[in-house]
């Protein structure tokens, strides 16, 4: 990481009852391109941060009588969002745990370098440029879970908005854990159907002999147990859209009746005779290679063709690492609020292990680890927080990594590894690993090493 600041013109707001410390920090920071106003009175601050707008504070926690988590807490009373580092030199360690716990940043106990200064303010920026740039992307896409700006999650984002204005079969394929739901929401929530029901029908956990009761109902008495008719989930997302997932673990029995009803748009409950129309948009989702099971006759060819109209593939986390920070940022604020615990940070070794990692569980995986860390882990957290067999993936027994995973993580370490051998030099490089340059750029550019962030 560097220590230089980038170029942004920030404007920072320093409130310390220390003119000599108040001097050394705008001199510091005023190096760096940032404009610097300074405080000596928490009052004299307050009607400035009404006025302005600041990039960030830095708040002494004792001012002479005055307190500076008083003033924190008048700026979140006024609604004035800034993010905040605390500073002291005298603070107790209640003081300091509890301003964090209202939501600061960091805090830095005097006296602290110029260098440590500069680093805690670049995270504090860099976090809340994160935090501002997820605001954008959720503002204009306010129904859209489907964090990232990773050029695959563009191009998805582009692809649900074409199909989501028709109303064509999608197939979503993916491996497990990369949102294939959220997506197939994200289409439902954009198209014209989005007043009216989202069905979702998980197809590997239904049991056979009940799948078609399940999709198309039953009449009272159609088999022991059936007490009473009952919609199936055709039925009940009429004018809707149905989500069947996991579509692959579907039987052929059932592929048969399905495309029943997706060539005639017509229902029939299990011991009936009639039929019923239903106007259901259909979108499937599955983490097998449908080609290679229709080819196996596990899957039956006409009803591929039906339910794969329009195609869209949900990207594995590892191929869009660079979205790493923004996701974390927003699984951390999501979790955070669904546990009823103030919002953490993540230090940078965080995410440089998480980059690291091959994530076959892609973004479900992650969740689970951020979730574990937060409620397991202090108020920032460190790779010290990171389970074991996310920081020592050689070790991993019981998880179930796919060949192809595995190849990536080990193909990705060994150019890492000699890119650092020969000090980022692709020639080198290259010859060492017997491939020419262009495919060792291609490489590069597939793994998103950060060759200007880890070499030289």
């Amino acid at each position: 990481m560097t220590n230089k600041l980038e170029k942004t013109n920030g404007k920072i707001i320093v409130i310390d009852d220390e003119p000599n410390i108040l001097l050394s920090i705008a001199s510091c920071l005023e190096l760096e391109n940032i404009y610097v106003d300074t405080f000596t009175s928490s009052k004299d601050a307050f009607i400035a941060m009404q006025k302005q707008d600041y990039d960030c504070a830095l708040i002494d926690i004792r001012l002479n009588q005055e307190s500076g988590i008083e003033l924190f807490k008048q700026l979140q009373s006024a609604g004035i969002d800034i993010p905040t580092i605390f500073m002291s030199g005298n603070a107790s360690l209640n003081e300091a745990a509890e301003s964090q716990k209202l939501g600061a940043y960091d805090f830095l106990e005097k006296p602290f370098s110029s260098e440590k200064l500069k680093i805690a303010l670049e995270n504090c920026l860099n976090f809340y440029r994160l935090k501002n740039k997820l605001k954008r992307i959720e503002s204009s896409h306010p129904q859209n879970k489907l964090i990232g700006e990773h050029e695959l999650m563009r191009q998805l984002r582009s692809e649900i908005s074409k199909v989501a204005k028709t109303d064509a079969a999608v197939l979503i394929r993916g491996e497990s854990g990369t949102g294939k739901e959220l997506i197939a929401r994200a289409i439902h929530e954009a198209s014209r159907r989005s007043e009216k029901e989202f069905v979702t029908v998980n197809c590997s956990a239904i049991p056979q002999n009940l799948i078609e009761s399940a999709l198309f109902g039953h009449t009272k008495g159609a088999f022991t147990g059936a007490n009473e008719s009952k919609k199936g989930y055709f039925e009940m997302a009429n004018q809707g859209t149905i989500f069947l997932d996991e579509i692959g673990d579907m039987p052929l029995s059932a592929q048969a009746a399905l495309l029943r009803v997706l060539e005639t748009k017509e229902v029939q409950k299990v011991g009936s005779e009639n039929t019923s129309y239903v106007d259901v948009r259909v979108i499937a989702a599955t983490h097998k290679n449908l080609d290679e099971a229709v080819e196996k006759g596990d899957f039956r060819q006409d009803l591929f063709y039906r339910i794969n109209v329009i195609p869209i593939t949900s990207p594995a986390l590892r191929k869009r690492k660079s979205d790493l920070p923004l996701l974390v940022n927003y699984l951390i604020e999501t979790l955070c609020r669904k546990h009823g615990i103030s919002i953490k940070q993540t230090d940078n070794s965080c995410i440089k292990l998480f980059e690291n990692y091959t994530w076959p569980g892609n973004v479900r995986e992650l969740t689970n680890t951020l979730e574990r860390m937060i409620i397991m882990g202090g108020e920032i957290l460190t790779s010290q927080d990171i389970p074991k067999d996310i920081t020592s993936p050689h070790q991993q027994k019981d998880r179930e990594v796919s060949l192809k995973s595995y190849r990536e993580f080990a193909e990705r370490e060994l150019i890492v590894d000699r890119l650092n051998q020969f000090s980022g030099n692709i020639s080198q490089v290259a010859r060492s690993l017997k491939i020419d340059r262009t495919h060792l750029h291609k490489k590069i550019k597939q793994y998103e090493i950060q060759r200007d962030k880890t070499f030289g």
